[in-house]
């Protein structure tokens, strides 16, 4: 049985062959082919968003259609969109929530780590936990949502697997986080500006895509690649 206990919901799709063009060639290719369906997609995403409690389920959504399009596959925008905000209701809506309770106790953290009065030891030994925290949610945010609209996974599963990730693909995730930094940065700077339309209309979208065309090639090498679609047996190991 594979590490990541994974139970396949989908297959690879048509196989065409691979790609040797480098890998920024193919991510420029694959936006600006999309990138009317992007800006769909984000005005889509801000929809699903309201109330704010589906907040989780609209990130699978989204997460359904830049996966596909990550894997230079078709996606049907508003029925693919819909149906797996559906489909994964309840556990990415479970997941949004988590989120919001982690990234508030992260931030309350930070803030009485600024009214502390301790010894500067305790105060860098204080600083660095909530650095490794902060830095390790956000990496096993990356890996959820695919995993979630792509396999069968329990919610244990699903944090287990997106731990391992964290550390498996750290120096990627590291890139990942430095380009929706500046993504982020762009539509703060601007925000009273042209950055209120630059995130009503590309800004989640273009996020999306950067993590699923990052993550999910490790994602398939390590759960796909190699393993029954049925059983989650590694093929060499069952004979």
């Amino acid at each position: 049985m594979s590490l990541f206990n994974d139970y396949m919901r989908e297959g690879k799709g048509i196989n065409k062959g691979a790609d040797t063009r480098p890998r920024l060639i193919v991510f420029f290719d694959i936006f600006f082919r999309k990138f009317w369906n992007l800006i769909t997609v984000n005005l889509l995403f801000i929809l699903a968003c309201i109330p704010i409690i589906t907040i989780g389920p609209a990130i699978a959504g989204l997460t359904k259609i830049l996966r596909n399009y990550a894997r230079e596959e078709h996606a049907f925008i508003w029925a693919d969109f819909w149906e797996t905000f559906k489909s994964n209701f309840l556990k990415a809506m479970l997941i949004g929530i988590i989120d919001f309770v982690v990234s508030f106790i992260i931030i309350f953290d930070l803030y009485m780590y600024i009214a502390l009065n301790a010894s500067p030891i305790l105060r860098i030994v204080a600083l660095a936990l909530m650095f490794i925290t902060a830095t390790i949610f956000i990496f096993m945010n990356y890996y959820i949502f695919p995993m979630l609209i792509t396999f069968r996974l329990t919610f244990k599963q699903l944090i287990k697997n997106a731990f391992i990730f964290a550390w498996i693909g750290f120096w990627r995730n590291i890139l990942v986080t430095i380009l929706i930094a500046g993504l982020t940065a762009i539509a703060v700077l601007y925000i009273y500006t042209l950055g209120i339309f630059y995130i009503a209309l590309i800004y989640f979208s273009l996020c999306g895509l950067i993590i699923n065309f990052a993550t999910y090639p490790l994602i398939k090498k390590y759960m796909i690649d190699g393993y029954d679609p049925q059983t989650g047996e590694k093929l060499d190991d069952q004979n």
